[in-house]
């Protein structure tokens, strides 16, 4: 752990101006409840600022419309990114120095350009480990495959053969990129397994959660792009492209040959099907599952998933259907009787 700070010099490590006392000095960052006069805190939803009033943090970071209510500021454009840039000041990771352990194995092929290889870590024939890269205990880099700068394999995670990496790409523990993808053809005496000829390939800055599974394409590769970020066990099928600063939260579970445009957040245990497209910055709600292909901006609810408007009317309606239903009944009687007809619109024998 860094510090202390001034709020000062906070303020200038994280490109905001101070609003009070400058000098005081900050320990740490807290939230607004558990924080100290010796700790930062922040306000990023507007939903909090009542607990700003009481909170008996040291230092604030606020945007530039929100009172301060006699706290001391740091006027940022972004507090939410501005508190996450704090934790790092004030918890810097401790990347390791470069060196192979020599429990570790490495083929005598494969070229390790300066990083770090733990303890039983496997690296195997003709893969490329790039500078700085930390390949923790029990990684496995399979046969050809290639890792760029600064990347981080955390315990048990996997990068099958061929299989490439951009810069700074953080598997964390469990991942698997590059298992065999879901591929069988089906006839009347078995399931005849597809070989998956196919990649995965993984632009920069990419992060994927603890035991995510990114399968190889059976021909064309699985593509996740630049910036994007997987949650916790997420499941991509073969041929999948996850498109540029994407963010896909926990168990969600995109089928084979799907494309999503870019900036697309896939909310928790949602979903698409297969071959859909799925277009720049659409939004789909927890549990949803899309189906067909959608524009961009689209926001989308449900099962199978509508403009989100619409299925939040469509869910309030739900609960007046038993109602609904029985004034239709009634209506249906009442036309009934005004033609002379049964309800289901035989004619009544008249006198």
């Amino acid at each position: 752990m860094q510090g202390p700070f001034t709020v000062a010099e906070l303020a200038e490590r994280l490109g905001g101006r101070v609003e009070g006392d400058g000098s005081r000095r900050i320990a740490d960052v807290r939230g607004l409840d558990e924080a100290g006069p010796e700790h930062l805190s922040f306000v990023a939803n507007r939903r909090y600022v009542k607990k700003l009033e009481g909170s008996a943090a040291g230092a604030v970071l606020l945007d530039a419309d929100t009172d301060a209510h006699g706290h001391t500021a740091v006027r940022v454009a972004d507090p939410y990114a501005a508190f996450a840039r704090a934790q790092a000041l004030f918890h810097p990771l401790d990347w390791p120095e470069p060196g192979v352990h020599p429990q570790a194995w490495v083929a005598p092929d494969a070229e390790v350009d300066g990083a770090t290889v733990e303890a039983f870590a496997w690296v195997g024939p003709g893969a490329k480990v790039g500078a700085g890269c930390w390949i923790e205990a029990g990684a496995y880099v399979g046969r050809g495959a290639v890792l760029g700068r600064r990347c981080r394999l955390m315990p048990h995670s996997v990068v099958y053969e061929g299989c490439r990496l951009g810069d700074r790409v953080w598997l964390n523990p469990g991942a698997v990129v590059g298992g065999e993808g879901f591929g069988f053809a089906p006839t009347a005496t078995e399931h005849v397994k597809i070989p998956q000829a196919g990649r995965v390939v993984v632009e920069d800055d990419v992060e994927i959660g603890s035991n995510s599974c990114l399968d190889r394409g059976a021909v064309a590769d699985t593509v996740v792009r630049r910036g994007a970020k997987l949650d916790n066990l997420v499941q991509l099928g073969h041929g999948v492209e996850v498109g540029e600063m994407s963010l896909l939260v926990a168990y969600t579970g995109i089928s084979g040959s799907t494309k999503l445009g870019k900036g697309v957040v896939m909310a928790a245990r949602s979903g698409a099907v297969g071959h859909v497209e799925i277009g720049d910055g659409v939004q789909v709600s927890t549990q949803s599952i899309v189906t067909r292909d959608q524009p961009a901006g689209a926001r989308l609810s449900g099962f199978p998933a509508l403009d989100h408007k619409r299925w939040l009317r469509a869910i309030t309606a739900f609960g007046d259907l038993p109602e609904l239903v029985k004034k239709v009944r009634r209506l249906e009687k009442r036309v009934a009787e005004l033609e002379g007809t049964t309800p289901d619109g035989d004619r009544r024998d008249r006198v």
